[in-house]
């Protein structure tokens, strides 16, 4: 059972079926999207799922990793190639941004599930400015975001 919130926001519980959460590794990119995005996590079976996934330590802790390898290798051992073409003189001017975004990934405590789905985001959209220089996107400012989006709000 999952605690959701309908649209005028009331809370009611939700029951979890084995399809949902097939049906939420199928749409992750989707739910992270509109996560990243500012979905409420309760407002749907799904996006509860995806957001109960995206703030695991250990799926942040990976996500961290996967974020060093794709802006610390700078050659595969297969051919001189970097195994994903990323921009490396983007990634080397925002080399601070990445690191701050690593370290609160990796961060004890909770962290927002929008700010992971913002990290993930990042990293899996193959048309943005880590991977495709024609990207108009603004690397240094969406990492920042994603780092800071993984800080808990005090107000």
């Amino acid at each position: 059972m999952l605690l959701l919130t309908d649209q005028a926001g009331c809370p009611f519980a939700g029951r979890v079926w084995p399809w949902d959460r097939l049906l939420m590794r199928l749409h992750g990119f989707r739910l992270d999207r509109d996560l990243a995005g500012g979905a409420s996590p309760e407002a749907s079976v799904e996006l509860a799922l995806r957001a109960e996934l995206l703030v695991r330590p250990r799926h942040r802790r990976e996500l961290a990793r996967s974020i060093v390898r794709l802006t610390t290798a700078p050659r595969s051992p297969y051919g001189g190639r970097p195994p994903v073409a990323v921009c490396r003189d983007r990634v080397r001017e925002c080399e601070d941004e990445f690191g701050e975004l690593i370290d609160r990934l990796q961060t004890a405590g909770p962290v927002p599930a929008r700010g992971v789905a913002k990290a993930c985001q990042l990293v899996a959209d193959a048309s943005g400015p880590l991977y495709r220089r024609s990207s108009r996107g603004d690397l240094p400012a969406m990492v920042r975001d994603a780092a800071d989006a993984l800080l808990i709000s005090t107000r």
